[in-house]
């Protein structure tokens, strides 16, 4: 349960300025009402009780700004900033600029985590002594989960372990996320996430590899990512999917500038993202009385069949090559 001992209302601003927790949870919010209290409630119950959650209310016009003013009001560990509406990268930035602790954990309000998930990354961060503990991801659809680990494999990862990770050189799954990881706060000292776009963890991700000298990563879940089928199905394929590409295109700059040896595999990567947007438009579907989006099949498809050969060569699963050859010379 949420711990109640507070000696002061966490509304009274001089209260929280005598606060330095260990941790920092900040949790951007918007229209997420059905969920919030599932996100909050499993933070406060936390095994690990030295840290700080922020809310981010990012121009929410549910009832999700009640729901975290009254959170207020029963733990004085939690603090809440109401902001206009800018995006999830515009809220984690308004709580980095108020967070307090040595060490901040991300979370997206419609998911949840392991009641034991700061113990066991707080614990992983001092026992290593590294600068990043990356925790498991647990797919949870319509409340089943999915892609259940039953063993606990823990690993340390150096610089180049990282990058090749990000860039899944060795066949790795998407972990393009920074949600479940514990990061020192002085690695993102000076980092802003990039605002007004989508997939932005992508470049966010990139930023952790190349400035972490070392992490670990234990396959234990200790995050649990909603993954709204119906939602995603309903939407359909949106122009701001696009946004994806952008953000590979920055990445491409930073790496030509920081690390050149990845250049080939960035490269790789920015033509598999063309590849996933063109699979998300099969299977999603799109507007085909737009003549945009139209179009933009016509292009990735042409910009993919030119890659073909580079992505069968590539290390992806077997089923993604045989979506390639499918989507490309199936009727």
């Amino acid at each position: 349960s949420s711990d109640l001992s507070c000696q002061f209302n966490s509304k009274q601003e001089g209260a929280r300025e005598n606060i330095m927790p260990e941790i920092s949870v900040i949790v951007p919010v918007y229209n997420t009402e059905k969920h919030l209290m599932r996100c909050v409630k499993s933070i406060v119950d936390q095994t690990y009780t030295d840290f700080e959650l922020i809310l981010v209310d990012d121009g929410s016009s549910d009832g999700s700004p009640k729901i975290c003013d009254e959170w207020t009001e029963r733990d004085c560990r939690i603090h809440v900033t109401h902001k206009k509406n800018g995006g999830a990268s515009s809220a984690r930035n308004a709580g980095l600029a108020i967070a307090k602790g040595k060490w901040v954990f991300f979370s997206d309000s419609d998911d949840w985590i392991d009641n034991k998930a700061l113990e066991t990354l707080y614990g992983m961060v001092n026992e290593y002594g590294v600068s990043m503990a990356i925790g498991g991801i647990q797919v949870v659809e319509k409340n089943i989960a999915t892609n259940t680990r039953s063993n606990e494999n823990i690993y340390k990862l150096s610089r180049e372990n990282l990058l090749d990770r990000f860039f899944r050189v060795n066949g790795e799954p998407d972990t393009h996320s920074v949600c479940a990881a514990l990061i020192r706060r002085d690695i993102l000292e000076d980092y802003h996430f990039i605002e007004g776009k989508m997939n932005e963890d992508v470049e966010a991700c990139y930023y952790l590899a190349r400035k972490c000298e070392g992490a670990v990563y234990t396959s234990k879940p200790v995050y649990f990512y909603f993954k709204n089928v119906e939602g995603v199905t309903n939407s359909g394929f949106s122009k701001k999917k696009l946004d994806l590409l952008d953000v590979w295109d920055i990445v491409q700059k930073q790496v030509l500038q920081y690390t050149p040896e990845y250049a080939y595999a960035c490269e790789m990567n920015c033509k598999r993202a063309r590849f996933t947007l063109l699979t998300q438009m099969y299977m999603n579907g799109y507007d085909h009385n737009d003549p945009y989006m139209r179009e933009t099949k016509q292009r990735l498809k042409k910009e993919v069949r030119a890659s073909f050969f580079d992505l069968m060569r590539w290390k992806m699963p077997i089923n993604r090559k045989i979506a390639l050859i499918a989507f490309l010379f199936v009727p």
